[in-house]
């Protein structure tokens, strides 16, 4: 029976997924779309692999988060793409920024420096603190380090605003792997809260103002965590009377299984309300209350294209067969997988699929870790319709930390980017050559 696969848009959970039509068999076969442009079209047009963002699917995902809190900012490292960053731009979303490559970035993209906040343990070097002290860019101090060598470049300058923002480390964090876990003791981030006396002290010595409050303790907590660990910024946010503004970080839950329902955000607004109207309670006036997500906000608009290479098969001490699927998608194009054991859904397109079965999808690259399909950092199989060599690989939740954390290991170059808006569909970055790759290395 010929078998027709067609992708849709899940709005409840801002993702793709398969809809199979008249399918007793489960092949995923036939044209599968990102808005109205079909993947293997993109595939054979920019070649693969590829990454591909859906403007509609990151549309949505603003409108949602953007609900969510009086200030929004987006956590610019999971995606840095240019079109990107002026769709946030564009709808009132504010950035946080790690490092002033990015705040130049986000410059370049059009924001003002009001609307940049460069958040760090440490500046770079020292023409990091001058950067900002030059250009007015509020600096949230995740080090006592830091807050001393800012208020040291202010005193020697006399250049720039005394008002800096601290980032604290509540003592506990979250993560779906103890790698994106930023809160706690074995956690370098922030500066912990004990130690806010010693705060208190460097900003008297150096002239400065605590104007605003952060805390991040990691990705994957839920409503419940969020809720008690906003209660907690709070009370320290009460030890500064200059505060102005109170931002609560990211961390907003992502469910990148498609078959799963999507984490529900939307009672966030009630917590972060409560917490606004306590904060003016005891300061007596409005205090900007805000947060920073990241993955929340592009993970569901980004898919990678790749292809199936060649198939490959071992035996087990017991005799049972272990069947591989290499693709032309390795950890230097997607290091999720190999870094944290992450999740992403993936999808064949073929024109005769084979039957189900159990399947571990890899890359090609020289390293054993460089496995797509893994579970608590071990490679997996997963339940797939077996492909064919030519037949194209899709793997979703690819807009979060994915291209932004892309390498040169093996001398692979980095891979073309492509939105997809409606019918429109428009490479943004081009695929590197041997000579961009080589282009400041000395002979």
């Amino acid at each position: 029976m010929s078998i027709e696969n067609k992708g849709v848009l899940d709005s409840a959970n801002l993702c793709y997924k398969t809809e199979i039509v008249c399918a007793p068999n489960l092949r995923w076969e036939g044209s599968m779309k990102i808005e109205n442009v079909k993947m293997r079209d993109i595939a054979k047009k920019f070649g693969t692999p590829v990454y591909v963002y859906s403007m509609e699917i990151l549309r949505r995902s603003i409108s949602e988060i953007k609900q969510l809190a009086p200030v929004t900012r987006y956590a610019m490292k999971a995606n840095s793409n240019v079109h990107i960053l002026k769709e946030m731009l564009n709808r009132g979303v504010k950035i946080d920024a790690v490092s002033i490559f990015e705040v130049q970035r986000a410059l370049r993209a059009g924001f003002k420096a009001d609307d940049i906040c460069f958040t760090s343990d440490v500046f770079f070097n020292d023409d990091d603190v001058k950067f900002c002290l030059a250009n007015n860019i509020y600096c949230n101090c995740g080090t006592l380090g830091m807050v001393e060598e800012y208020g040291a470049a202010l005193k020697a300058t006399d250049v720039g605003s005394a008002k800096i923002s601290i980032r604290i480390n509540p003592g506990e964090g979250a993560g779906h792997s103890k790698k994106t876990n930023t809160g706690g003791a074995y956690s370098k981030h922030g500066i912990w809260h004990q130690n806010l006396d010693a705060v208190k002290h460097l900003v008297r010595k150096y002239g400065l103002t605590v104007s605003g409050v952060h805390l991040h303790i990691g990705s994957g907590g839920n409503i419940e965590h969020l809720e008690r660990i906003t209660g907690k910024l709070v009370e320290f946010a009460k030890q500064f009377e200059d505060v102005e503004t109170v931002n609560f970080g990211g961390g907003l839950p992502y469910q990148y299984d498609p078959d799963q329902p999507q984490e529900d955000i939307s009672g966030y607004k009630a917590v972060i309300d409560t917490r606004a109207k306590i904060l003016k309670k005891h300061f007596g006036r409005d205090i900007a209350c805000g947060i920073e997500p990241g993955r929340r906000f592009v993970a569901g608009c980004g898919t990678l294209l790749g292809e199936v290479r060649s198939l490959n098969h071992t035996f087990d001490d017991e005799g049972k067969r272990i069947d591989y699927v290499l693709t032309n998608v390795g950890f230097c194009h997607l290091l999720r997988p190999m870094a944290y054991g992450s999740f992403h859904p993936i999808w064949f397109i073929g024109d005769e699929l084979g039957p189900e079965q159990d399947l571990i999808v890899a890359g090609p690259i020289c390293e054993s870790g460089d496995v797509l399909t893994q579970k608590n950092e071990e490679p997996v199989a997963r339940r797939l319709p077996m492909p064919k060599p030519g037949d194209c690989v899709v793997i979703g939740g690819a807009g979060a930390y994915a291209h932004a954390m892309s390498s040169n290991y093996n001398s692979q170059p980095l891979i073309p980017e492509v939105i997809v808006d409606g019918d429109r569909c428009v490479q943004t970055r081009s695929r590197q050559t041997l000579d961009d790759i080589l282009m400041k290395e000395t002979k």
